[in-house]
């Protein structure tokens, strides 16, 4: 597989391409990337993925969006396990996005030899999104490549989309976010220095500050698995997201107390597979109280990940 970061990069061999922006790669993209890669194998030629970063609504509407569903480099890793030979990661400005269907399509045809061009049915590029299925038709005619269309994936009645993943996660529902994602809802960040305050009642915890381009998860106790750095397997962990109201301490931050470990994790990356949630924040009146909550908190955690598979 190759990654590039520019059409100039390419050699205009003939290819099956796919677009968009593909953020938290769920079971609608994946759809996408596996019959984009399977027509290029049947037609033998090359297949190819375009996406781009930063997300296009971080930059054109940035006071308006929720956050990522996962980082530049998780979306990268997710889009080459379909297997495609090319991913072109396109830098999103606003002079791309001032660029017209036709301009842009007429330079993606000749970087890639598109024979095939495989979009969503909700895809539109250009500005005020007037590249959409029906004006990519016309233009591919022209071009001598077909588009082809793959109505959008659902749920029971729930349209799998990225838009809807962010809105779960918003909520706490991390367990239909893992749904329409294929996988966990995953968050990531290095250990630091909290206050130290959780080893004093028994329930130390591995801290990290949420990630600031990552949709905020709803605050409270969460059912997780922890994937330390060097391990294979993850570990059952109890994590908190919040501002521990209780104890004053401010901060909003993360923090996951693994079931069963002991051991110094300070600097080291942890990532998260956030399983279910258990309840929302709360503050108690004295220290006793959120004691007896977490120890109900933690048997609840080991109730819910005893038969829950884990997922890399």
């Amino acid at each position: 597989m190759t990654i590039v970061h520019s059409l100039e990069e390419l050699d205009g061999a003939p290819s099956v391409v796919t677009i968009g922006t593909f953020d938290g790669v769920h079971r609608g993209h994946q759809l996408l990337l596996e019959t984009t890669v399977q027509r290029a194998r049947e037609l033998g030629v090359k297949s190819g993925v375009v996406t781009f970063e930063p997300i296009p609504a971080m930059v054109l509407r940035p006071d308006r969006f929720q956050g990522r569903i996962c980082s530049a480099e998780v979306k990268l890793e997710q889009l080459g396990g379909a297997d495609p030979d090319t991913i072109a990661v396109l830098t999103f400005d606003r002079e791309l996005s001032l660029q017209t269907p036709e301009i842009f399509m007429t330079n993606l045809a000749r970087a890639f030899g598109i024979r095939e061009f495989w979009v969503g049915e909700a895809f539109a590029l250009g500005k005020d999104r007037v590249g959409n299925v029906e004006r990519l038709t016309q233009i591919s005619s022209e071009l001598g490549f077909s588009v082809n269309v793959l109505n959008r994936v659902t749920d029971g009645d729930l349209v799998i989309s990225s838009s809807a993943i962010r809105s779960a996660i918003a909520n706490g529902e991390v367990s239909k976010a893992a749904k329409l994602l294929g996988r966990p809802f995953r968050v990531s960040g290095v250990v630091i220095h909290g206050a130290h305050f959780g080893r004093t009642i028994g329930y130390p915890t591995a801290n990290f500050e949420p990630p600031i381009d990552q949709v905020p998860l709803a605050d409270g106790i969460y059912a997780s698995f922890c994937w330390l750095p060097g391990e294979s397997t993850s570990r059952p962990a109890m994590t908190y997201v919040g501002t521990r109201p209780t104890v004053n301490s401010g901060a909003r931050q993360i923090e996951t107390n693994i079931l069963d470990f002991e051991g110094d994790l300070y600097g080291r990356k942890l990532e998260l597979d956030l399983v279910e949630r258990l309840r929302p924040d709360e503050a108690f009146t004295t220290v006793e109280e959120l004691i007896s909550q977490l120890g109900r908190d933690e048997l609840a955690t080991r109730n819910r990940l005893a038969n829950q598979p884990t997922v890399l």
